[in-house]
C-alpha cells in the first residue's frame, strides 16, 4: 500500500476550535467541534439574559396603579359637579346627573365594542395559525378542524355565503385534505383579495396625486397619515376584523413593526426603481417624484395590513404584489 494511500485511509480524529464572533453586545465565544463526518455547533458561552419577571409585574402594578387613581380623580371630578349644580338649582342638578348617565352609558358601550374588536383580531391570529398549522401537516383532523373555524368565523359575513356553500359541497365530494384547504382558500379569500387589492391601489393613487401637487409638506405628511390608517381600518373590514380605536391602535402596533423589521422604505424604493426604471426615475421632477414614493410606502402599509389581518396565508391564491400597485400608481400618474 503506498504512501498516498495510506494518508487517505487513516482516520480524522476530533479537532476544536475557538472562534470569536462579533456581534452587536460585542465578542462572544463559540466552540465548534468537528469530527470526520460532521460538524457540530455548541451553544454560545453568552446567552442573552431573560428579563426578569420581578420587573414586568411592578411595572404592571405601577401602571395599574396610575390608572386606578386617575380613574378615581375623574369620578370625584364629575361627582362634586354635579353636587355643586344640585346646590344651585335643583333642575341644574338632575340635568347634570343625567348626562352623567348618558355619557357613562355611551362610553360602556364604546367600551364594549372595542372588546369586541380586540377579540377579532385576537380570534384573526389565532385563525392564521391553525390555518398555517393545518397546511404544514394537512391531516385529515387538522383540516377538518381549521375549515370549521374559518367557516364559523366569517358565519355571519352575507359575501361569504357563496363561499361558504362551494366548501360545504366540496367537502362531501373531495377527501383530500389539502385539497379542502385550497377550496376554502380560493372560495372565502379570493373575493376579499380582490377587494384589498382595489382598496390599496386606490389609497397609493390619492396620496400619490395629493402628495405631488400639494404645496406644503404638513399637508403630504398629515394626508398619509390619514390615508394609511383609513386603509388599516378598511383591510381589517374586508377580512373581518373590524379595527377602531383600541383595536385599530393594537393592529397599527403590528404592521408597523412588521415595516420595521421588512423594510418597507427600502423595499419600496427598490421595487419603483425596477418598475419605473433608472432613466425615467431621474427625469421626474422632485415634486411628482416624491408623490408616487409616498403613494408607494401607502402601498407598502396596506400590504402589511393585509398579512396582519387575512386569517389565511398566501397558499393556493396569489399574493398580492407591490410592483403591481406600483405600475398601478404609476401608470394613473
Amino acid at each position: 500500500m503506498t504512501g498516498e494511500a495510506k494518508h487517505k485511509s487513516a482516520p480524522r480524529g476530533p479537532e476544536v476550535f475557538d472562534l470569536q464572533e462579533a456581534t452587536g453586545d460585542g465578542a462572544r465565544k463559540v466552540t465548534i467541534r468537528e469530527e470526520a463526518d460532521f460538524t457540530e455547533a455548541l451553544v454560545p458561552e453568552s446567552a442573552p439574559a431573560a428579563p426578569e419577571p420581578c420587573a414586568s409585574w411592578l411595572n404592571r402594578a405601577f401602571w395599574g396603579a396610575v390608572s386606578l387613581l386617575v380613574s378615581l380623580f375623574l369620578v370625584d371630578a364629575v361627582w362634586s359637579l354635579v353636587l355643586s349644580l344640585g346646590q344651585k338649582s335643583p333642575l341644574a342638578g338632575q340635568l347634570g346627573l343625567a348626562l352623567v348617565t348618558i355619557i357613562t352609558l355611551i362610553a360602556l358601550f364604546w367600551l364594549g365594542r372595542e372588546f369586541r374588536a380586540i377579540l377579532r383580531l385576537r380570534a384573526v391570529r389565532q385563525l392564521r395559525e391553525q390555518c398555517r398549522a393545518a397546511a404544514d401537516k394537512p391531516t385529515e383532523g387538522n383540516v377538518r378542524h381549521a375549515v370549521s373555524a374559518i367557516m364559523a368565523f366569517y358565519d355571519n359575513d352575507a359575501g361569504s355565503a357563496a363561499g361558504r356553500a362551494e366548501i360545504e359541497r366540496s367537502n362531501a365530494e373531495i377527501h383530500d385534505p389539502p385539497t379542502r384547504l385550497a377550496i376554502a382558500e380560493r372560495a372565502l379569500m379570493r373575493p376579499k383579495d380582490d377587494a384589498a387589492r382595489r382598496a390599496v391601489a386606490a389609497a397609493a393613487q390619492r396620496v400619490s396625486v395629493v402628495t405631488a401637487v400639494s404645496p406644503r409638506a404638513i399637508v403630504d405628511v398629515l394626508f398619509v397619515l390619514a390615508q394609511s390608517i383609513a386603509l388599516i381600518r378598511a383591510l381589517s373590514a374586508i377580512y373581518g376584523g373590524r379595527a377602531s380605536g383600541f383595536a385599530l391602535l393594537a393592529l397599527t402596533r403590528r404592521i408597523a413593526g412588521h415595516l420595521a423589521i421588512t423594510g418597507g422604505m427600502a423595499a419600496a424604493d427598490q421595487v419603483m426603481g425596477q418598475v419605473m426604471g433608472a432613466g425615467l426615475a431621474a427625469r421626474l421632477s422632485a415634486k411628482l417624484g416624491e408623490g408616487i414614493l409616498n403613494g408607494v410606502l401607502t402601498a407598502r402599509v396596506g400590504l402589511a395590513a393585509i398579512e396582519a389581518t387575512r386569517p389565511m396565508d398566501f397558499r393556493a391564491e396569489e399574493p398580492i404584489i407591490l410592483s403591481e400597485v406600483v405600475k398601478s400608481v404609476v401608470t394613473q400618474e
